[in-house]
């Protein structure tokens, strides 16, 4: 979901600044920190669900880099953190690009396995790229950020009031096809579909579907419409309707969402029990769970879903998630 990532990112911006400054120039390079190459660089330590046998790996969705030095998500395990990134913003250069090069480099030097989720550009959420642009801006990713192997093609990617892409499925189904060329041997996903329960939604998807190419296929789903009412039908429908292996990309206990959810801790703690315990069960197909996020933003009054309010402090869904991974929470 797009919720004043700009404001947040502003707000931190100087920190993420002094630490890219800190940890010195991202070059495009092939090596990694440890002098080990990209291509043989090992997995990461995986994160469970404690008590659910064959469940799914469990993620972090957060786009701050200060999440990856806090000493309490280090707690967590956590090595899989999934992040979004405009299209655009390696080619854009200037502060944006250095935003992104303080994440990557702190994701890199702390042994984070970043799952990207491109999306819409800070120019304009309407600005739909050709394929030749989108090929030309993956690659430049790609050169800057080579050790980077998880993707997925765009966010939210059937969602009209947010995306470029919510009316052109053909169009994002080249996108993806695109990515599979440009990054073979990656984990590439078709996108991150929203799981809304509209009649766009289920047309979007048809035609996405007859357009993307031949399989296997790996989805990312968006989850927050389903867990936060308590549900798995839009989960189900959508698994009805896809093949293979599925990576909930985004999935959190609402506090608060614009007009709808007014600011409620008591509804997020319930909505966390759901999504942490009953929610995964919907289906062995579900390889990974990607939870967001893990501290509140000063000043974004549109979203919040974290773990921790804005000072920092505890929240109960912080203490449910942690239990549900089987640590002790710090």
């Amino acid at each position: 979901m797009n919720w004043s990532i700009s404001m947040r990112l502003c707000l931190s911006l100087a920190a993420i600044l002094c630490t890219f400054a800190a940890l010195g120039p991202v070059g495009s390079t092939t090596m990694g920190l440890t002098g080990v190459p990209e291509a043989e660089a090992a997995s990461p330590p995986s994160t469970f669900l404690s008590g659910l046998r064959g469940g799914p790996i469990i993620g972090m969705s957060d786009n701050r880099p200060e999440t990856i030095t806090d000493r309490r998500f280090r707690k967590s395990g956590i090595k899989r953190i999934r992040v979004l990134v405009p299209f655009d913003d390696v080619a854009r250069g200037g502060v944006r690009r250095q935003v992104q090069d303080a994440w990557f480099h702190t994701a890199q030097a702390n042994g984070i396995e970043p799952l990207v989720s491109f999306y819409r550009s800070y120019r304009s959420k309407r600005l739909l790229p050709t394929p030749a642009q989108y090929r030309y801006h993956f690659r430049r990713f790609r050169q800057r950020y080579p050790w980077v192997r998880n993707f997925s093609t765009w966010n939210e990617a059937n969602f009209p009031d947010a995306q470029p892409t919510g009316r052109y499925p053909e169009r994002t189904a080249q996108f993806y096809k695109i990515a599979k060329q440009e990054c073979r041997g990656c984990n590439v996903l078709t996108v991150d579909f929203r799981a809304d329960g509209s009649r766009h939604s289920a047309w979007w998807l048809k035609i996405f579907k007859r357009h993307m190419g031949r399989g296997p296929h790996r989805w990312g789903l968006v989850s927050h419409p389903d867990v936060n009412r308590h549900s798995t039908a839009r989960t189900r429908w959508f698994l009805k309707n896809t093949r293979g292996s599925v990576w909930v990309t985004e999935i959190g206990a609402v506090n608060f969402f614009g007009r709808g959810f007014r600011p409620n801790i008591a509804r997020q703690t319930r909505a966390m029990r759901f999504m942490m315990y009953q929610y995964p069960r919907v289906s062995h197909r579900i390889d990974r769970m990607y939870v967001y996020h893990w501290r509140a933003a000063r000043g974004d009054r549109l979203w919040d879903s974290a773990l921790l309010s804005v000072s920092g402090k505890r929240r109960p869904a912080y203490y449910i998630f942690f239990k549900a991974i089987g640590r002790r929470a710090p």
